[in-house]
C-alpha cells in the first residue's frame, strides 16, 4: 500500500508535507507510511480516499480502478461537494422521494416546532419533553402518511 500511496501523491503533483496537510497528517508520518516503515490507519485510508477520489479497495490491494466513478447525479455531486455522511445523504435521498405536498407538510410542522421552540412564552415550570418519545410519536406520523400515499398511488395505478 506505501507504493500507491507514494504513487498517488506524485501523481498528485503534491509533497509529502502537503499530501500529509490535506488529509491531516504530519509530513514525517507519510515519509514514514511510503517507507513502509509505519502502518496507516483506517481513518488516514478513508481520509485519503475522500480527498483524492480514489477507491478504498485499490487503495489497501491495488486491485480494480484507481479512481471512484464520477457523481452521476445533483444528489452525489452535493453529497461529494458537502461531505454528506451516509445518513445525511439517505435523509435527503428520502425526503426529495416524497411528493410535494408531503415535503410541504413535513417543513410546514418544522416550521412550527421551530417558532413553538423559540417562543417567549413558554413557562419556566413547562415539562421536560422525552426527545425520544417525541421522535418515535413523529415516526409514527411520518410512516401513518407515507402509508396513506402509498395506498394511494397503488389506487392510482390500479386504476390505470
Amino acid at each position: 500500500m506505501n507504493t500507491r500511496i507514494k504513487f498517488l501523491r506524485k501523481n498528485s503533483g503534491l509533497t509529502q508535507e502537503k499530501f500529509a496537510e490535506r488529509i491531516g497528517l504530519k509530513q514525517n508520518s507519510i515519509a514514514l507510511i511510503e517507507s513502509g516503515k509505519r502502518n496507516i490507519s483506517d481513518q488516514a485510508i478513508l481520509s485519503i480516499c475522500r480527498e483524492f477520489g480514489v477507491r478504498e479497495e485499490w487503495l489497501r490491494t491495488g486491485n480494480g480502478e484507481m479512481y471512484a466513478p464520477a457523481p452521476t447525479n445533483g444528489l452525489d455531486l452535493l453529497a461529494k461537494e458537502k461531505k454528506l455522511t451516509h445518513g445525511e445523504y439517505i435523509l435527503i435521498e428520502k425526503f426529495v422521494g416524497l411528493n410535494p405536498e408531503t415535503r410541504k407538510r413535513i417543513l410546514d410542522y418544522i416550521q412550527e416546532v421551530s417558532a413553538a421552540l423559540s417562543a417567549d412564552d413558554i413557562p419556566a415550570d413547562a415539562p421536560a419533553i422525552d426527545c425520544r418519545e417525541s421522535a418515535e410519536s413523529l415516526h409514527a406520523e411520518l410512516d401513518r402518511q407515507l402509508g396513506i400515499e402509498k395506498k394511494e398511488a397503488a389506487g392510482e395505478s390500479e386504476a390505470s
